[in-house]
Order: structure tokens, then sequence, then C-alpha cells
């Protein structure tokens, strides 16, 4: 017999075995094995197969395992679950209205189920398969185009804001294209003004530090001479004293800037005064994107700058796509300074109308 063959008659006989197999089978019951190993209840900690995760990848698992997993399969023995019913329950939560998830919430399950099951084997618990691997979720639908505001509508909105931090939080992300999380994370240190560059090296979510999304978002971005004085202006003016390890949009006790606090009490009303929709910090990295697509930047700059390349090292000390990333910084400002003096000039039309009707201006 061949190792092939071998193995074959080994699946065929686990499958055997595991049909006849019930809630109370040989092996660990999901509920078990996820208090055991990824939850503890009573304690409220993390054990050890989720505290090796991102901050918001342990909430998130955790919560999809308690809300909607162990719910449905919690009592049941791990190798009792079949890839058939898996399937069928999942892809049944998929689409729009009351207890619908999308497609992306349901693949987070699959993976969520997944990985456990692979961890069941590996710590070597009674689980001999994993039935998960086999599940099929229905063909992605077309592609939903990202909410993006205008050119004008960031410039209009940015004329508005009143807070320094604010003004700056909001040019950073159109600059660069970067991660609310990134921009938290940005300390003076993090500045590099000789070469007129940011690296993004750290990632702020809630009160956690962590790393970039992924590995590929430890980058450099380049910025204009312009950008990178107006930043060491918004530094003398505000923080003379800050030193490198400080925030460079710092909030209270010492901790960075809430960012969804900004976006929800300062920038969202600004934009509904306006009138724009659609606004968050998200919708300024599709718009970096886009400025940046429109100006013909090649597609590897464009990734550079988003963080959707590898190689941490060369990325940060060399220079070799500094030029490019240069004329990537150059084309979002000019398209940022051509919009803003149109709005200033439709501002000082508007102004002058007011005066000479003799109605007080307001901004």
């Amino acid at each position: 017999m061949t190792k092939s063959q071998a193995e074959r008659a080994h699946r065929q006989l686990m499958e055997k075995v595991n049909r006849h197999r019930e809630s109370a089978g040989d092996s660990v019951t999901l509920e078990g094995f996820f208090r055991e190993h990824y939850w503890h209840e009573e304690s409220e900690q993390y054990r050890d197969e989720l505290s090796t995760k991102k901050p918001s990848t342990r909430r998130d698992m955790k919560n999809t395992m308690l809300q909607v997993l162990i719910p449905r399969w919690g009592k049941r023995s791990m190798d009792s679950i079949k890839t058939g019913e898996v399937q069928s329950f999942i892809s049944s939560r998929i689409g729009l209205g009351p207890g619908k998830v999308s497609r992306k919430t349901a693949l987070k399950w699959k993976n969520y189920l997944s990985s456990m099951f692979t961890a069941a084997m590996r710590l070597e618990v009674g689980v001999t398969r994993n039935p998960v691997r086999g599940v099929k979720l229905p063909a992605a639908g077309p592609e939903q185009a990202p909410v993006c505001i205008t050119v004008q509508q960031a410039v209009e909105i940015l004329s508005q804001l009143q807070d320094a931090r604010h003004r700056v939080a909001w040019q950073l992300a159109v600059w660069t294209g970067s991660r609310s999380g990134e921009l938290r994370g940005l300390r003076w240190s993090s500045v590099n003004w000789e070469q007129a560059s940011i690296v993004i090296s750290e990632s702020i979510w809630e009160s956690h530090s962590t790393l970039p999304k992924s590995r590929k978002g430890y980058r450099k971005v380049i910025l204009t001479s312009h950008q990178i004085d107006m930043l060491r202006q918004y530094k003398e003016q505000s923080y003379p004293g800050a030193g490198p390890n400080d925030w460079v949009l710092p909030g209270k006790n010492g901790r960075p800037i809430d960012m969804d606090r900004v976006m929800t009490h300062h920038v969202r009303p600004v934009a509904q005064t306006l009138g724009i929709k659609g606004v968050h910090w998200h919708a300024l990295r599709h718009l970096n994107n886009t400025i940046m697509l429109d100006e013909n930047v090649d597609i590897a700059i464009r990734k550079d700058r988003l963080g959707h390349t590898t190689d941490r090292v060369n990325l940060i000390y060399s220079h070799a796509g500094d030029r490019a990333q240069l004329a990537a910084s150059e084309a979002i400002e000019k398209r940022l300074e051509a919009v803003q003096e149109e709005v200033q000039k439709r501002l000082s039309v508007t102004q002058t109308v007011t005066q000479k009707e003799g109605v007080p201006a307001t901004c």
C-alpha cells in the first residue's frame, strides 16, 4: 500500500467513526474547548490561544464565538460537527435585512471557527479533522464602490475645523492615506524632518498599541516641502516642548487623540452643515488613492504609500522610491491647492454679497 493510499484509508476510517459520534462523543465540546483555551468567563481573561492575537481580533473573535457560533454548536462534540451543516448555517446568514450579515463578516466567522479546529488538532484534544476547511460560501457579488468624498468636500470641511489637532489629523489623512489607528500612533520620532517623511510603525486601537494592521503596513511616506513645513509649524505653535516620544495628535491623560470622537463631535457636524454625507476617516484613505489614480501615479507607488507592500528595512532606509513618492505627494497637494483656491474665491464672493445686502457675514 502506498503512502497516499494509507492516508486515504485512514481518512475513510475516521469519517466512519465520526459518523457515529453524537454531541457527547470522544472529543471535547466546542464550548468546552473555547472556555479552556480562548476565554475564561469567571476571570474575564483571554486564554493562550487568544492572548497572542491583536486586541481588535481578540474581542471580535470572542464576541463572534459567544454570540453566534457557541449558541449554534457549543454543546456539540467538535468531531460531530459536519462540513455541510457549517456551510448551510453560515451561508444562510449572508444577505440584507434583520439577522443577516455581509459575506465579509460570514467569511470571518468561517475563519474563526476553522482556526479553532486547527488549534484543537494541534493541541490533540481528540479532534481529528477540520470540517470548516471544506466550507464554500456563495460567490461574492459585484464589488461595491467605496464611499469616497470629493477633493472639494475635503477642502471645505478642513476650512471649518477649528482645533489645530483636528485640522492636522484631517490633513495627514488626506496627504498620506493612513488609517485612523496609524494616525493615532504617530509620535514626533516618526517624523524625519530632513527626509520630509513620516514612518508608519505603530497603530493605536482603543488603548492598545500594536504594529500596523499588517506587516505590509510598516512603511515610509514622503511629504512635500510645504506639507512638512506645515507640520513643523503645527509643532512649534501648539507643542513646542514635545519630545520624540510624545504623540503628534495628543489627547487626554497622556493618550493619543480619540479619532472616533473627533469624527463624531467635530467633523461630521461640520459635514452635515455643508450637506456632505458619508464622511469617515477611511473615506479619506479612498480619496488619497483616488487622487493618485487620477494623477496617473504608478500602482507600485500607491501600494507603497498605502501600506500594501513588504520589506520593512528597504522601505524605511532606502531612497529608491522617494522621488516617485514625492511626485505622488506633489500631485495630491496640487489638486488640494487648486480646489482650495476655488473654495476661497466662492467664500469671498458670498461674503461680499452678504455685506452689500447689509447682513453680517458668518462662517
